[in-house]
């Protein structure tokens, strides 16, 4: 990956907004329940930078491997409700932003701060100006999803007979999040367990007296290449990123998840093949080498057969649930596999290609989102380019909605408490528990984007950006993003 400058793809010209087409007004109360110990977090990029054993992404910088999410349950407010819109709106928020900014280190920044009820904007500093926004572009990648996809949906991993063959195949939904074993009812990472397929499976070919089965692997529900030619290869064993394809357990990581340190692995599909075929035959099925057919073999990913007898199959968790997981997390491997699924609910093959394109598709339909480009759905790239405006606006549509987008913010880590803000808001009482954001790091970007209820109990949306930093300054810009969001969170600026 190169770090593109972005001087001369910038726009002076204000854009005007188009409103969300959502009437009703009010954030889901949803609880966030997942939290990740401090910066042991797989947000791949959003984490310090400079600091010992801490990610980078600039070519020049040696990429260092990524601990595995350690996850722990907690109770965490969630975003209030915002029916309410008698607190009075701070109009002094300009004379705050502008005392920081005169204090800071680093002041090239694009703002935006709206009122999330009445949409009026309350601050803004070039905002119109499309920046690289790193793992924030999440955020554009979790509204496509609930929007085009549906906070209900579930992805089904299966299984089908052919008779003709006596070939079982597996095919894979589009679940990154499966378990190695049995089901959890409970949980996201794990809520669909191959050994409960497996065990389905045997126990439906059972009742057909099959006793034995070849067993091939269907991975076409994804086309084209699985890995973005952005992307460094040598990133997967440092946990990064794996191949995208529609089948795999934990995201593709490898190794003990008591380990500090865990890869991905260069083969997710048939690492997930082999678990099932290791549980069927657990199970009392005798599996034989599956004979040539379009199906492919256990690590291809060729086009589907002929649809058989269906056998068994699991369902993951909600998109809502994944959509939670993948931005307390920052998981570069669920938001990539969220785009290629809204690729698939817009009409088009699900596709590293068409996941972004898709993506801007389902936002577009109701929102005016600019000059906005993604060439992924989950920041990796620093050809992104999104504007703290365009990022606001999908915001305080998420604050307006009565459908799956109400929940948006509510998904964000909190500030002081969960995911990869664990480690920040933590000294201020105002902003602890008070600020959902969305985190984006690079080696010369940083950017938060989010919401917060401020002192008067006023909601208000916010995306603060700075990239093309002397990475030497990055730790500063950080700091100066905190301090208007914490002096937000804390306003009675009236």
């Amino acid at each position: 990956m190169n770090d593109i400058p972005t001087e001369g793809r910038r726009s002076d010209r204000r854009r005007g907004r188009k409103r969300s087409k959502k009437a009703a007004v009010g954030i889901t109360a949803g609880a966030v329940a997942i939290v990740l110990a401090g910066y042991a977090v797989v947000d791949a990029y959003d984490v310090v930078p400079g600091l010992p054993g801490i990610l980078t992404t600039d070519p020049a910088i040696e990429v260092q491997a990524l601990p595995s999410p350690t996850a722990a349950g907690k109770d965490v407010p969630a975003p209030a409700s915002a029916v309410d819109d008698t607190a009075p709106v701070p109009t002094k928020i300009p004379d705050e932003v502008k005392r920081i900014l005169s204090d800071a280190k680093v002041k090239d920044f694009g703002i935006e701060v709206r009122d999330g009820l009445s949409d009026d904007v309350l601050y803004s500093k070039d905002q119109n100006d499309p920046r690289t926004p790193a793992s924030v572009t999440k955020v554009f990648t979790a509204s496509a999803a609930l929007l085009s996809i549906g906070g209900q949906k579930r992805l089904s991993t299966t299984t089908e007979f052919d008779p003709s063959t006596s070939t079982v195949t597996l095919t894979g939904g589009g679940d990154s999040l499966l378990g190695a074993g049995e089901s959890q009812p409970g949980a996201v990472n794990g809520h669909a367990g191959l050994k409960t397929l497996a065990q389905e499976t045997a126990q439906s070919l059972k009742s057909k007296d099959i006793a034995e089965v070849a067993l091939k692997l269907d991975m076409s529900r994804y086309s084209g290449e699985d890995f973005s030619s952005g992307w460094d290869r040598a990133d997967i064993a440092k946990g990064v990123i794996t191949p995208i394809q529609p089948l795999m357990i934990d995201t593709g990581y490898v190794g003990s998840k008591d380990k500090e340190w865990r890869g991905r692995s260069e083969h997710p599909g048939k690492d997930a093949f082999s678990t099932f075929a290791k549980e069927l035959k657990a199970a009392g099925i005798t599996v034989t080498d599956a004979p040539p057919g379009p199906a492919g073999d256990s690590g291809s990913s060729g086009e589907s057969g002929e649809s058989g007898d269906s056998l068994a199959s699991v369902e993951s968790a909600t998109i809502s649930e994944i959509v939670e997981y993948a931005l307390v997390h920052s998981d570069n491997v669920v938001a990539e596999v969220l785009g290629n699924e809204v690729a698939i609910a817009e009409g088009q093959p699900g596709s590293l290609e068409n996941g972004p394109k898709a993506v801007l598709s389902a936002l577009s339909d109701s929102l005016d989102i600019g000059q906005t480009k993604l060439v992924d759905t989950s920041g990796l790239s620093y050809d992104n380019q999104i504007s703290p405006h365009d990022l606001t606006t999908v915001l305080q549509a998420s604050v307006v909605a009565d459908d799956s987008l109400s929940s948006l913010i509510s998904y964000f880590p909190v500030g002081g408490l969960t995911g990869t803000l664990t480690d920040r808001f933590t000294q201020d009482g105002n902003a602890t528990g008070t600020v959902h954001a969305k985190t984006g790091t690079l080696s010369t970007v940083t950017s938060l984007a989010g919401g917060v209820l401020d002192a008067d109990g006023r909601y208000l949306v916010f995306a603060l950006q700075i990239d093309d930093v002397d990475k030497d300054k990055i730790l500063e810009a950080r700091k100066t993003v905190d301090d208007i969001v914490t002096a937000l969170a804390g306003c009675g600026c009236r």
